[in-house]
């Protein structure tokens, strides 16, 4: 099935080859993909930690993981958020080590968070609590810190004398030369009203040391197109930074529906490029879309790209060439429903609140084997030194990564 891709806001042709990623039917009314639908035929490799003993602080349990990347021999660095430490997990998923405060030189909370690497094997966190991205050496040993935390006023945040500051930072991509892209989800500082905003930094990489890019800084576009982000991906060679929008604004480009999107910008500059990615536009106003909720983690791998729709528990891949819609897998979790709901099975509430407190398991009731997902959030792909590929999606609320074979889902795709 072809799946149409949409201009935005008068771009030429251009756009037509370029917006194919997370692309839309343009009559506005979702079509059926139940050919396309792959999950009971993807089965995962395993699970890390594995073995899994659910919602914890133990070796083998994670409390609300975020995010999740390889390392060259296919072993996994998870972010696990509400214990305070990046577990580091075997090609099997058998837990290696933790990565602590106390193994950071650090003290207290550090809330890490997004993860990435760059081309030379190091790797990069954000740690939220302490304001600043710790930057590991390829053996995970402590290379330095990138920014510092500062106490200071949205008005502040841009200005020279604060331009190594970060307050709350949570996504993160990195570039294959060692450009540092940051989200600063400090949502008390930087709003407009009652809106919700972010700050963004750049910090380029020139030798050994990190430089705060003033010149990317000079446009703010990023700020003023994107309200909520966290999912970031780079096309390198064409020097695009890909952006996911998490909560967008009804009157942001007529979006009444709040449809997400992933937006464009100059990788180098931090220019809008004007161009929307998975949404329809009719008159300049957006009028439908392929998730309507949220969407997180995203990656490119070859021509294919992977976005997780979190509160659809769904993997969608969209073959950025032609602009079909290749597959897509996983479906919601039953026994787990988010914060703000109740979902009472068998005398047992499968909320967030209830999994933290310790009453509800949902790691024993949903099926890995079968893709059930609850709440998806970050992903990550790579290609191993004997030629082979590996997925990992975070499947948050289960506590769990799922590792998939990359080439069984590349062999199941329609292109």
């Amino acid at each position: 099935m072809s799946v149409i891709a949409v201009r935005a806001m008068g771009v030429g042709k251009s756009c037509l080859l370029i917006a194919l990623m997370l692309a839309v039917i343009v009559t506005g009314q979702s079509p059926d993909i139940s050919n396309l639908d792959l999950t009971e035929k993807i089965t995962p490799l395993g699970i890390a930690p594995s073995p899994q003993d659910g919602y914890g602080s133990g070796p083998n349990q994670l409390a609300q993981p975020d995010d999740v990347e390889f390392l060259a021999d296919g072993s996994l660095l998870v972010s696990d958020v509400n214990n305070d430490r990046i577990q580091l997990f075997s090609p099997s998923g058998k837990f290696v080590s933790s990565i602590t405060a106390d193994d950071l030189g650090l003290s207290g909370e550090i809330a890490p968070t997004g993860i990435a690497k760059d081309g030379g094997g190091y790797i990069y966190v954000t740690l939220e609590e302490k304001g600043t991205i710790v930057r590991l050496n390829p053996d995970l040993t402590v290379d330095q810190f990138i920014g510092k935390p500062c106490d200071i006023s949205e008005e502040d945040y841009y200005r020279s004398e604060y331009e190594d500051c970060l307050l709350k930072p949570q996504g993160l991509i990195v570039s294959p030369a060692g450009d540092v892209f940051v989200v600063d989800m400090a949502k008390k500082i930087f709003r407009k009203g009652k809106v919700y905003n972010f700050g963004f930094r750049k910090f380029r990489r020139e030798g050994s040391s990190f430089r705060y890019d003033t010149e990317f800084a000079a446009s703010q576009e990023v700020t003023q197109v994107m309200r909520k982000s966290e999912g970031m991906f780079i096309d390198d060679a064409r020097r695009w930074l890909f952006i996911a929008e998490e909560k967008p604004l009804k009157n942001q480009f007529g979006n009444s529906a709040k449809y997400r999107y992933v937006a464009l910008f100059d990788l180098d500059t931090g220019k809008f490029l004007e161009r929307l990615l998975g949404v329809t536009m009719q008159n300049g106003s957006i009028v439908s879309g392929l998730i309507d909720d949220s969407v997180e983690g995203v990656r490119l791998f070859g021509n294919y790209l992977f976005a997780v729709d979190e509160k659809g528990g769904r993997v969608y891949v969209v073959q950025i060439q032609t602009g079909k819609l290749a597959g897509f897998f996983g479906k919601n979790a039953f026994y787990y429903c988010d914060d703000h709901s109740d979902c009472v099975i068998d005398g047992i509430n499968y909320n967030e609140q209830n999994i933290i407190a310790g009453g509800a398991f949902p790691h024993l009731k949903n099926s890995w084997r079968k893709n059930e997902l609850a709440s998806p959030d970050g992903v990550a792909a790579v290609q191993l030194e004997d030629g082979s590929r590996r997925l990992a999606v975070v499947d948050q609320w289960n506590s769990r990564i799922v590792i998939y074979d990359l080439d069984q889902i590349l062999a199941l795709l329609t292109d």
